[in-house]
């Protein structure tokens, strides 16, 4: 039975490429991993990565994005001559295979600034800001949406702390593909516009929520606002990664039972490939602990759920 990981930052570790084994005797075996760029800096290690597993016959996905995290790095460039947009879509352009990835939203990554008052009593009122303003945060996430929407393209998504930021930026992208598609609509012969077609995909077409920290009760919002989009829930998933402490909490289990294991991918979202095997061995114990499954139906399933 094959294990892949779904979210991998295998090529931003101190090892870089790792096959991830198991020392011990076990029925599972590695398949390969998704690596998820960060940064368009990201993108060569990305490929070298995923060149290194192909060349050792693993499944192995490129992911091309921003992440929430180091956007405002980006967005401030002083280089004047970066077109963060452009490249990405040249690298899904040349790239069929690639998916958009790591974008998202995080209203919980805060940075220290300077403050004009240097008083002794300055110090215990440090000022927090957000490591990128969700003002540029939204608007970046919503091209990168755009972009895989158009190019029909999976993502994989961050969100912490900024559901409400998310339903508002699938919002936007709905209304601006569904006017992409009126407007090709416009262009079409009225012959070929008689013709029943499937209703036209307002988001990207498959939608993984990578390492999921909502609530059970965001969930029905949540499928909502993908079905909106005219994408089907058997194409929405969900992951749990060991290495956040999330997984450990009390109602993660229950979340997982709402979810059900045919939405659910395996993850580490690790940099140090060199502890991804036990962490996919716990995501399967994990989920199978909380789902009363077999280990063996949860690689099983997951590994499915990859393939579909």
């Amino acid at each position: 039975m094959k294990l892949f990981d779904a979210h991998s930052h295998m090529h931003m570790g101190p090892r870089g490429l790792v096959i991830p084994a198991a020392v011990e005797q076990t029925p599972f075996t590695f398949d390969g991993a998704a690596i998820m760029s960060t940064h368009p800096r990201d993108y060569i290690k990305v490929d070298s990565i995923v060149s290194g597993l192909r060349d050792r016959d693993y499944r192995a996905v490129p992911c091309y994005g921003i992440h929430p995290w180091f956007l405002y790095d980006v967005l401030t460039s002083s280089d004047e001559e970066v077109d963060w947009l452009g490249e990405l879509k040249q690298r899904l352009i040349d790239h069929p295979d690639a998916i958009v990835g790591e974008i998202g939203l995080d209203g919980n990554r805060w940075v220290e600034v300077e403050q004009s008052d240097q008083s002794e009593e300055s110090i215990w009122k440090r000022e927090r800001v957000l490591a990128c303003p969700m003002e540029l945060q939204r608007k970046a996430f919503e091209e990168q949406l755009v972009l895989a929407a158009e190019l029909q393209r999976p993502v994989s998504i961050h969100v912490v702390s900024a559901w409400g930021e998310l339903f508002a930026a699938f919002d936007n992208v709905r209304e601006r593909m569904k006017h992409k598609h009126e407007q090709m609509a416009v262009q079409v012969a009225d012959s070929q516009r008689k013709r029943r077609k499937p209703k036209p995909k307002l988001l990207p077409p498959k939608i993984y929520f990578h390492a999921f920290s909502g609530k059970a009760g965001a969930l029905p919002s949540i499928r909502s606002a993908c079905t909106k989009g005219n994408i089907q829930l058997e194409d929405v998933y969900f992951g749990f990664p060991p290495a956040i402490k999330n997984f450990y909490a009390p109602k993660t289990p229950g979340i997982m039972k709402e979810i059900g294991i045919r939405q659910m991918l395996l993850e580490t979202d690790l940099e140090d490939a060199t502890s991804a095997w036990d962490d996919l061995k716990r995501g399967v114990t994990g989920i199978s602990e909380a789902l009363d499954m077999t280990e063996s139906e949860v690689a099983t399933t997951t590994y499915n759920n990859v393939h579909r």
